[in-house]
């Protein structure tokens, strides 16, 4: 999370592994204890926590994708019915076309 303060812009792939193996609970947690939070709810409190302890905090912008890629298809975890998104080459890199970006 430091690193990714430090940088214009930054990306975290968070989990890859087989159907059953527990990437969404290590990804988003439990929903009964706190103390069961996964790697996303951590992540988030620890940008705003250090953001919080900069001087030039208001220099900064915080937006947020969330997306799943299963099989063949990425799919948008931020709208309500998980809709694809066209995956495409740019030029600089890969686009995911339509993917919701909340600030």
């Amino acid at each position: 999370v430091g690193d990714a303060i430090e940088r214009f812009e930054s990306t975290i792939f968070i989990a890859y592994g087989s159907t059953g193996g527990g990437k969404t609970f290590a990804v988003t947690g439990g929903a009964k204890r706190f103390e069961d939070r996964g790697l996303i709810p951590r992540s988030v409190s620890a940008v705003f926590e250090a953001l919080a302890a900069r001087t030039d905090r208001a220099d900064f912008k915080v937006s947020v994708s969330f997306f799943e890629l299963y099989k063949d298809a990425a799919l948008d975890l931020l709208t309500d019915r998980r809709s694809k998104v066209v995956v495409q080459d740019a030029a600089n890199g890969t686009e995911l076309v339509g993917l919701l970006r909340k600030d």
